[in-house]
């Protein structure tokens, strides 16, 4: 019985509308539109260790000045 009279109580602004200002949509469309594309996405695959052309297996590069050494993200442990 209270769930039938909470969900009255919630639904009630529904139909007798709470707020007469116009809304955009703008913002939801947005959302809506990067998920389904997020969804669509293909994520890259990652080279196996050993035949990684960036690393070459050791796991690591040099950064481009030559003075950093960078964790390889192009290959799987």
């Amino acid at each position: 019985m209270n769930k039938l009279i909470l969900i009255f109580a919630v639904s009630l602004p529904l139909f007798f509308g709470v707020s007469t200002k116009p809304y955009s949509t703008t913002s939801v469309v947005t959302i809506v539109g990067a998920k389904i594309i997020a969804q669509n996405a293909n994520v890259a695959k990652k080279h196996k260790r050993e035949d990684c052309p960036v690393c070459k297996g050791k796991g690591w590069y040099m950064s481009g000045d030559g003075i950093a050494k960078i964790q390889c993200q192009y290959c799987e442990p």
